[in-house]
């Protein structure tokens, strides 16, 4: 019985053929999630007005992409309003404590993503989870309070969740391309910001990379706060004088403008 043979050549050219497929599947599986952000470091300067910053990164294709931007942080006293005798009066003071100064979490999904089988390390429930209530509060109070207090961060454009504000396409070479951005309010605070982009497949994170974006004041600002921290009482001198200076100012305009 005759077998069939094939030719040494045809066969070298299958095991290179072969050995190219097994090479794109593993760089394929080998894509690392990396981004970038742009700008990198946020200035505050005099007519600092908030700043938009853009990511661009790439990751494992097939995937769900999160990022958390997430400040230092602090411990915020707040006066609980009450009704006393019919009118309304500060009726205490709480603390929130371990809550971060800034939170930002977006996804490349219609929804905020939850993990299955373990907490999710990102979210308003991530952070409520955190965070802790001293003061004038009754147990049955502190979720209706937390809750209250995300609402009011939020109003303030410190807080925000932004679901499908991530858009990702895949590329010829295999990957994913993760494109985004995020507005800082002209009231954001000074200081290190962690930068947070995990993915998400089936409901649990398969890797993760991180960045940290200063946001710095420079300028007129930055001398104020100089001198602030480290010559108070020369910086109480200059406040009171250019509180002086401009009420003179107003004064003598507005004097003009009635006389005329």
């Amino acid at each position: 019985m005759t077998g069939w043979r094939i030719p040494k050549q045809r066969l070298a050219w299958l095991a290179v053929i072969g050995a190219a497929v097994l090479m794109v599947s593993a760089a394929k599986e080998a894509v690392s999630a990396t981004f970038r952000l742009y700008p990198e470091q946020v200035d505050i300067g005099a007519f600092f007005q908030g700043a938009e910053v853009t990511l661009k990164g790439e990751m494992p294709p097939e995937c769900d992409a999160v990022l958390e931007v997430c400040g230092p942080a602090v411990n915020e006293k707040l006066l609980r309003k009450g009704r006393r005798a019919g009118l309304w009066m500060a009726v205490g003071e709480v603390e929130v404590q371990d809550a971060p100064n800034f939170y930002l979490v977006l996804s490349s999904t219609p929804q905020i993503p939850v993990l299955n089988g373990q907490e999710t390390p990102w979210g308003f429930s991530a952070l409520k989870s955190r965070m802790r209530l001293r003061g004038a509060l009754a147990d049955e109070e502190i979720t209706r309070f937390s809750q209250e207090f995300l609402a009011l961060k939020e109003s303030e454009q410190l807080y925000g969740s932004l679901p499908g504000a991530l858009k990702v396409q895949n590329s010829p070479e295999g990957h994913a391309l993760i494109k985004g951005a995020f507005h800082l309010p002209a009231k954001i605070p000074p200081g290190q910001y962690q930068v947070r982009l995990f993915v998400v497949k089936d409901g649990r994170i398969l890797e993760q990379a991180s960045k940290t974006m200063e946001v710095k004041m420079v300028g007129f600002p930055a001398l104020l706060a100089a001198l602030a921290y480290e010559h108070g009482a020369l910086y109480g001198v200059m406040a009171a004088v250019i509180a002086v200076a401009t009420g003179f100012l107003m004064g003598f305009l507005f004097k003009g403008k009635a006389e005329h």
